[in-house]
């Protein structure tokens, strides 16, 4: 039986990774708008890889681990990128 306890923990992580996966398909289109076709595509499939990962964690732990994983790494590489972009030139 699931404690208190875990079931808020259940809940709050289930929220975060749903919105995890919506941030990255909310983000694919102004990626795509601005010519980063790829890290569109990516940030539209990064989500399925986090969905079978937590359908699959009935089955392993590491299917959830890898799955959460991903998504994890996916968001601090999008980060990464956008954040060593070159920077828009200041008009004064």
């Amino acid at each position: 039986m699931l404690s208190a306890q875990g079931a808020v923990h259940m809940a709050a992580g289930m929220a975060g990774y749903l919105a995890l996966c919506g941030a990255c398909l909310v983000l694919a289109r102004p990626l795509a708008a601005r010519g980063h076709r790829g890290w569109a595509v990516a940030s539209r499939l990064a989500p399925a890889a986090v969905f079978c990962g937590f359908a699959a964690s009935a089955v392993s732990v590491l299917a959830f681990t890898a799955g959460a994983g991903l998504g994890l790494v996916w968001l601090a590489a999008l980060a990464l990128r956008l954040g060593t972009g070159p920077a828009a030139a200041v008009r004064p």
